[in-house]
């Protein structure tokens, strides 16, 4: 990130569950997919499993995760504990050793503006080692 953003994350402990406000989180999922098309569907379908408010709000958009191909998606969502409209980033990219990599970028719609600068420089920053 620049000297001049920052992003602070918002967490709320609803019925025993934490709820991100603002958030990023980046992990790697396990995909029975050797394609990355076919791996991120999968993953976007578990998201929607767990959580029936998560909508799509744009198609996959191609981007480069650290030199790598990969896939973007907005995604529309109501805050289980805020009950506000938020918006849900993904980017996906596939690992060496078959695994894929995700970050899920998390701010509520009318913070949107103030976040997205930061959501990009962290994707731009990201270094993978696999």
């Amino acid at each position: 990130m620049d000297s001049g953003s920052r992003l602070t994350a918002a967490l709320v402990q609803l019925n025993g569950q934490t709820v991100f406000t603002h958030a990023v989180n980046a992990g790697v999922a396990q995909s029975r997919y050797g394609n990355l098309q076919q791996a991120t569907n999968d993953f976007i379908n578990g998201l929607q499993q767990g959580n029936p408010n998560l909508r799509a709000r744009s198609n996959y958009q191609r981007v480069t995760v650290d030199g790598r191909a990969g896939y973007f998606i907005a995604l529309n969502n109501v805050n289980e504990a805020t009950n506000q409209p938020e918006v849900v980033n993904v980017v996906t990219t596939q690992l060496r050793n078959g695994g894929m990599f995700y970050l899920i970028q998390v701010s509520p719609n009318n913070d949107y503006g103030t976040y997205q600068n930061v959501f990009s420089n962290i994707l731009r920053s990201l270094q993978l080692n696999d």
